[in-house]
């Protein structure tokens, strides 16, 4: 069979979704020697992430392109499944939640989370409200929905209405660059890229409201009070001049509140950096309060960091019982997590070591087997409802 995936987000390699979008493609190009893929994407691009598949340009009409934002919806809703009609493929696959509402083949779409309908926030004007409205009318077009946890999956059933029978649930993974990071150069190397001591709380994962972030700094102020280590420093990934508003909480004026700006660090972090990042943390902390999966310290465990994280939604299924979990809205228990952490060498190492066990359960060839057996599932349907 003839796939075309929609790459649109080789646009944007450093999100989640390119991310997701790059990691599965060339896992399917280890598992998969007998079906053809075909990369359909807006643009032309300076270097693909992905190099196994051909990848063909379908532009949107000039009009539409001159506009970001117009270029995305008419990508998504007429140029690329024109695309798909004209490159002849039995299958289009969505890798994010944006589905054609006319699919010109079957399409399976991965609708990582539905966060825009949960929370209100993430839809602020008229103009978000119509778009999640039209991607959600879409998804009930879609002959398979693929969703990265079994919270995802429940949501995705509880908001969007789709029937249990047409989800199917495939977790990700980290990427394989994400292993321990021993060598003490490499590690004090990274430090100093960064301005970080040999003691660190690390975090990374989004500024944006859901993040929690402002409620990590109120809990390290008390941490740092607690411990009497004036050494012990904050990390937290990102800039908070980057993105403004009430979606994205500037943690700066609580840290200066607290007396705190001088031990918090924020910075982002390199992609070629992050593993040793990981792997020198103290202790790397997710307070999330929504996640449709938690690839962040699904990554910390890889590189063997001790993990505190929230017990919200999809996070349990991601880190087991090989992190400590807390309610991350109980600022005390924070705390008392990171406390615990910082101060038991023992508990510290039997985290590292648990961190690494329960990482080894996720990995992206397994996702592509999986993936790879909703395609044919899905065309083994078209098949036999011809016969019917």
């Amino acid at each position: 069979m003839k796939i075309g995936i929609n790459a649109q987000f080789f646009q944007f390699p450093a999100t989640g979704s390119g991310q997701y979008l790059s990691h599965l493609l060339n896992a399917l190009a280890d598992v998969d020697d007998h079906n053809e893929y075909v990369l359909l994407g807006p643009r032309s691009l300076p270097q693909l992430p992905v190099q196994a598949y051909p990848y063909r340009v379908h532009a949107v009409p000039s009009l539409a392109a001159r506009n970001e934002n117009i270029e995305k919806v008419v990508w998504e809703q007429w140029t690329s499944p024109l695309a798909a009609r004209k490159e002849h493929v039995d299958l289009l696959h969505v890798p994010h939640f944006a589905p054609p509402l006319l699919p010109p083949v079957p399409t399976v779409v991965t609708i990582h989370d539905v966060i825009a309908l949960r929370l209100p926030a993430y839809r602020p004007n008229r103009k978000v409200k119509a778009y999640t409205n039209l991607i959600a009318r879409s998804a009930h077009r879609a002959s398979m929905v693929i969703a990265p946890s079994q919270h995802a999956r429940q949501d995705i059933i509880d908001v969007l209405k789709l029937p249990p029978e047409r989800i199917r649930v495939i977790y990700e993974a980290a990427g394989d660059e994400y292993q321990p990071v021993t060598d003490p150069a490499v590690l004090a190397a990274a430090r100093a890229r960064y301005g970080l001591g040999e003691r660190y709380i690390f975090y990374l994962g989004g500024l944006d409201q859901r993040k929690n972030v402002p409620q990590l700094v109120r809990a390290f102020a008390r941490l740092h009070a607690q411990i009497g280590d004036p050494d012990l420093q904050l990390l937290i990934a990102g800039n908070p001049d980057k993105q403004k508003g009430s979606l994205f909480p500037d943690p700066r004026p609580v840290a200066a509140d607290l007396g705190m700006s001088g031990q918090i660090i924020y910075r982002f972090i390199e992609e070629e950096d992050k593993p040793a990042i990981y792997s020198g943390a103290s202790v790397f902390v997710f307070p999330s309060l929504y996640e449709g999966f938690g690839l962040d310290p699904l990554e910390a465990m890889s590189c063997g960091a001790p993990v505190v994280c929230s017990n919200r939604t999809s996070l349990p299924e991601v880190v087991g019982d090989a992190a400590i979990s807390v309610d991350p809205e109980d600022v005390r228990e924070l705390v008392d997590a990171m406390y615990r952490v910082l101060t038991d060498e023992g508990l510290r190492t039997g985290l590292r070591a648990r961190s690494l066990q329960q990482a080894k359960r996720f990995h992206w060839h397994q996702a592509a087997q999986q993936t790879l057996a909703v395609y044919e599932e899905v065309l083994a349907r078209k098949k036999a409802r011809r016969k019917s």
